[in-house]
């Protein structure tokens, strides 16, 4: 119990970006899980440590802490547990640009959370094999596995993945071009997040909004949703959110020549990006996840 308290507590100093102290609780639950011979909790929390290296841009460390959690899972026949490294695998690849490799992995975990009957875990996997599609701009493909996805979120009544693959879907069409139907499907996810509380998912959602009405030359409800964004990102602490909602709405009110407002959030979104490494900003709202 305290190597699985130490490992949640992580997850929120993970969250505001604070990386060294996330890792230390980690390496602390680590410690512990290997005291009492806790193989299945030493896997989850190699892994775990392994997206912090993730996050900081170290993917040689990262998929050292996978590749220990994968062997893991496959010497005490945890197939759930090798279904969520291979899929995290697969980030470290596609983070590279190996989408190939990144794939390969993903059809692995994919296979297996299927053969389990791991409902959630395979709306992972479908959500990011859809995300390399799109990634090289296969955008009928992206969106078959998309609608896969939404179909298995609405099945189990996953609400929060639902509104995260109706989030997705819409960066398909934006990136078609089709705005109208892109704003359609985050009119929907924001509904949805809101409805169950998922505060932190409505944080992407309103961001991905903005660039929308900023297409349209909408300026005013652009304005509305990355300042709506900026709150809740502010209010639950999520770095990355600050980030990505700072640095986006700081350029364009300085384009509006506002940079009395404009730049204060570029300089604070320049430190939190220092601060927290490469992978910051990776943008989207994609939430790849375990």
């Amino acid at each position: 119990g305290e190597g699985t308290t130490l490992n949640n507590i992580s997850q929120i100093f993970k969250a505001r970006g604070d990386y060294e102290t996330a890792l230390g609780y980690l390496e602390r639950s680590l410690k512990i899980s290997q005291e009492i011979g806790d193989r299945a909790g030493e896997g989850t929390t190699l892994n775990n440590i392994s997206q912090i290296y993730d996050a900081r841009g170290d993917y040689e460390t990262a998929l050292g802490y996978l590749e220990r959690s994968l062997k893991i899972s496959q010497e005490i026949g945890d197939k759930a547990g090798e279904g969520t490294t291979l899929n995290n695998i697969s980030q470290i690849f596609k983070a590279r640009g190996d989408y190939e490799t990144a794939l390969g992995y993903l059809e692995r975990s994919l296979k297996i959370r299927q053969e389990i009957g791991d409902k959630r875990g395979e709306s992972v996997t479908l959500n990011n094999i859809s995300s390399i599609f799109r990634a090289r701009g296969d955008y009928e493909t992206a969106l078959k596995y998309s609608e896969m996805d939404l179909k298995i979120c609405q099945e189990i009544g996953d609400k929060a993945g639902e509104g995260t693959t109706l989030n997705n879907i819409s960066q398909i069409f934006k990136a078609r071009g089709d705005y109208e139907t892109a704003l359609g499907y985050l009119e929907r996810s924001l509904k949805i997040r809101q409805e169950i509380g998922d505060r932190a998912g409505m944080i992407p959602t309103l961001h991905n909004m903005a660039h929308i009405h900023l297409q349209n030359n909408q300026i005013e409800p652009a304005l509305e949703k990355f300042v709506r964004a900026l709150q809740l990102a502010q209010e639950t602490q999520y770095a990355e959110g600050i980030f990505n909602v700072s640095r986006d709405l700081g350029h364009v009110l300085c384009q509006l020549g506002s940079k009395e407002q404009g730049l204060p959030l570029l300089q604070r979104a320049l430190a939190l990006g220092q601060a927290m490494g490469p992978r910051c900003g990776r943008g989207g709202g994609a939430g790849a996840g375990i």
